[in-house]
């Protein structure tokens, strides 16, 4: 009586032997290459758990530091920027107002010296009233403001 033959093609040596089916991925391994299919998967497995590991690892850092957090850093990046614009405008504004206060002030000492000689002219006159007091404590107000 003559052996069955239960021999298939490997897949990796591709000779005929005896063979063990791999479930994960439907192909036929002889012994010893089902062998080094597991170990080859069994690397696969420590990848994953190493980059697992270093991902779980750089969690834990930003944590507990949550200063190297990317989007603190950009907000502090953003900050810095807004703070640099905030200080060109205002030192812009102070240029402008500083070549703005001598017309400023000449207009002011105008219009002090007009009132002045108003008021000297009714204390030399000794002559005024309440509409001459109420004009030129308008005047007045109008520089004060």
């Amino acid at each position: 009586m003559a052996m069955a033959n239960n021999k298939t093609q490997c897949f990796t040596c591709n000779k005929e032997k005896i063979t063990y089916p791999c479930k994960g991925c439907s192909k036929e391994f002889c012994l010893m290459d089902l062998t080094e299919h597991q170990r080859i998967l069994s690397d696969e497995l420590n990848l994953i758990t190493n980059e697992y590991n270093e991902f779980k690892q750089r969690i834990n850092e930003q944590k507990q530091n949550p200063q190297n957090d990317l989007l603190i850093q950009q907000l502090d990046e953003w900050e810095a920027n807004l703070i640099e614009i905030i200080q060109q405008k205002a030192q812009q504004c102070r240029k402008i107002a500083m070549g703005c206060l001598p017309t400023f002030f000449n207009d002011i000492e105008k219009k002090f010296n007009d009132l002045s000689e108003q008021i000297k002219q009714i204390h030399q006159e000794n002559e005024f009233n309440e509409i001459n007091l109420n004009y030129l404590r308008n005047q007045l107000i109008e520089i004060i403001q």
